[in-house]
């Protein structure tokens, strides 16, 4: 995901504890300090998480324990590249033999099932051996080869793998076969700290999740929160800015995460369909009720194109998506469903 920026709400200084802050101009009005609010930072899947609620001290303090000890859960169970991690265990003994989940995987396992039939497969989490063909698991010199790419390609597709619901066991029916939870874990991990807000019923509140955002409720003073999208192509300039009540943000891009394989440089997401690297586009922003769609539908739109677009938004008209594309005078910006970016 590309990190979106959090307009006109600055943060203090950040500690895993976190703060409450009292603005000068908060002290001297006296019942306003209340409207400062508790800032939380905590690091996971190597970037940092950035909560923010205005609610009084303790009630944050609590959220934010519960919060940091369930991302730190989710970390090491879907951790890709740690041997010792669930999902390294599932990846490695599911074409063997019938692995059993824990509740935990078991739930993000079926908003990724949920995610491969609402997409028409352009989100695909079986997309694991594409991923590291194309050099984004592991550092290759050259290019694919066209039957490198069709020999993965048989190694693709959740309809492939036997989930047994009443057992709650994954079974893969070839060697080969991993799942990369790359572009569902961040929106998942900010859909479980949302719960957790919710269940606590903290609102006001905004999570800044590396690039996914989400917000409850409004801050004191104001109509929204106001996220700004990045220009696909001044990444220090803004594209523009988006009001966000109640929802949650995300935005996949082209213009970061990038590899270069003989002089090629090769885009982060690749298309489990077809086997190739995606850049139709120059950037896709969505902003919608549940967190986990957000990351999901940034994902198979960047994919698949303007039709999922106008699929997903006819579905769910709370869905709004942006898509940029480089237009002959700059960005050209097309919106689907409901909602507007103020340029």
């Amino acid at each position: 995901m590309i990190p979106l920026l959090l307009v006109g709400l600055a943060a203090c200084a950040l500690g895993l504890r976190g703060c409450c802050a009292v603005p000068a101009s908060a002290q001297a009005e006296g019942p306003r300090a209340q409207q400062s609010p508790c800032v939380y930072e905590f690091p996971i899947f190597n970037t940092f998480a950035i909560l923010k609620a205005w609610v009084p001290e303790k009630q944050a303090d609590d959220a934010a324990k519960e919060v940091t000890t369930i991302l730190r859960e989710l970390h090491h169970r879907i951790n890709l590249f740690d041997p010792e991690s669930e999902l390294a265990a599932l990846n490695r003994t599911a074409s063997a033999e019938p692995f059993r989940c824990s509740d935990e995987l078991w739930a993000l396992l079926q908003e990724c099932r949920r995610a491969w039939r609402e997409t028409d497969g352009a989100f695909d989490v079986s997309v694991g051996p594409l991923m590291r063909l194309w050099g984004h698991h592991r550092k290759r010199e050259t290019l694919p080869s066209a039957a490198e790419i069709t020999e993965a390609l048989g190694l693709i597709g959740l309809q492939q793998v036997t989930f047994d619901d009443a057992k709650h066991t994954v079974r893969f029916p070839k060697p080969g076969m991993y799942l990369d939870f790359g572009g569902i874990a961040k929106g998942y991990a900010l859909q479980l700290v949302v719960d957790v807000l919710r269940d606590r019923g903290i609102t006001p509140a905004l999570v800044d999740l590396g690039g996914n955002v989400a917000g409850r409720g409004v801050p004191p003073g104001r109509d929204a929160f106001v996220i700004g999208v990045r220009d696909p192509f001044a990444t220090d300039e803004l594209l523009g800015t988006l009001e966000v009540r109640d929802r949650a943000v995300a935005t996949s891009g082209n213009y970061e995460r990038q590899i270069v394989i003989q002089g090629r440089t090769i885009q982060h997401i690749v298309d489990p369909r077809t086997g190739h690297p995606v850049s139709r586009f120059a950037g896709v922003t969505i902003i919608t009720p549940r967190p986990v769609n957000s990351d999901i539908y940034s994902t198979a739109v960047f994919v698949a194109g303007d039709g999922l677009a106008k699929k997903l938004t006819t579905r769910d008209p709370d869905t709004g998506i942006v898509i940029v594309r480089k237009g002959a005078k700059g960005p050209d910006v097309q919106t689907y469903g409901r909602v507007r970016i103020d340029r």
